[in-house]
């Protein structure tokens, strides 16, 4: 990372990032453990939770390092973990939601919705929702808190978008399918969320790292034959994909910069139905409706 970078995160912060223990998420998770932040690691595996927690703390002595577990496919799970969060922690200045699914195969909620729905769009926007107090409670006129989506290069691929039929799509389609769509509705949440969030002195980043090494892209049952056999020339390492990542995200908060999209390190333009006012409404209006009871 760069100087500024460096300047940037030597804050003694506390950031939650969730799908810490693995790919580009345990990548983002070391970078910023290096620069001096806190963490708050939201995993769905005890163990592997567990010996991520113990190498953090043995690296790291004099931080503070906290794990909890939940199944981010089922909403009442997520929710108990954080209501145990909110009630730990009274701030938090940033939240990285990494974690993802990728599979060609239909996996269904507790809830009923599609597990890309329910991993990629839903759990983020109420682990957002539910930590506003916290994230807002961090912010400061210097530096502002930080909401850190991830997006996919595979949005490209995404011409139309059904909202109503996010949560039970008719195929899965691996990752130009229902894992593209959801993606694509995450960066939307990132873009309607930015105006009133900002009026709580918190950013909103959608970043998409770019093709990365990763056990989910490393030929999982989502990912079409021909990118998987050409993985290893066209996607790279979860190390240098996450360096990109954070530095620009780093950036971006430094300048004070909300609503932005990030692609491989580089803010560039989003697809123009992220724009989409409608889209962003129905959408709202369904994950809305979804989180209410919790």
């Amino acid at each position: 990372l760069g100087q500024s970078s460096k300047n940037f995160m030597k804050t003694n912060k506390t950031v939650l990032v969730t799908g810490s223990t693995g790919g580009i998420g345990l990548e983002i998770s070391k970078i910023l453990a290096e620069a001096g932040w806190n963490l708050i690691l939201l995993n769905r595996s005890p163990e592997k939770a567990e010996k991520q927690l113990d190498e953090l703390k043995g690296s790291f002595p004099d931080q503070d390092f906290y794990s909890y577990t939940a199944n981010l496919m089922d909403l009442p799970d997520v929710a108990k973990a954080i209501e145990k969060i909110a009630s730990n922690h009274s701030e938090i200045s940033a939240l990285y939601n990494v974690a993802g699914i990728l599979t060609d195969r239909r996996l269904t909620s507790e809830q009923g919705y599609e597990g890309h729905y329910a991993v990629n769009v839903l759990a983020p926007y109420f682990i957002t929702q539910r930590l506003r107090k916290r994230l807002s409670a961090a912010s400061t006129s210097s530096r502002k808190s930080v909401v850190v989506n991830f997006a996919s290069s595979a949005i490209m691929s995404v011409k139309k978008l059904a909202v109503s039929e996010l949560t039970n799509p008719k195929e899965i389609g691996g990752l130009m399918g229902a894992y593209a769509k959801t993606k694509l509705a995450i960066t939307i949440v990132s873009e309607f969320l930015n105006e009133e969030l900002s009026d709580e002195g918190i950013l909103t980043h959608a970043v998409d790292p770019g093709p990365t090494k990763t056990p989910m892209t490393g030929g999982g049952d989502g990912m079409p034959w021909i990118v998987s056999l050409l993985q290893p020339l066209l996607f790279k390492s979860p190390e240098g994909q996450a360096k990109k990542a954070v530095s620009a995200v780093d950036a971006g908060v430094s300048e004070g910069a909300s609503g932005i999209y990030i692609s491989e390190g580089k803010r560039k333009k989003a697809p123009a139905i992220v724009s989409d006012k409608e889209i962003q409404m129905e959408l709202r209006k369904l994950l809305e409706d979804q989180i209410a009871e919790f």
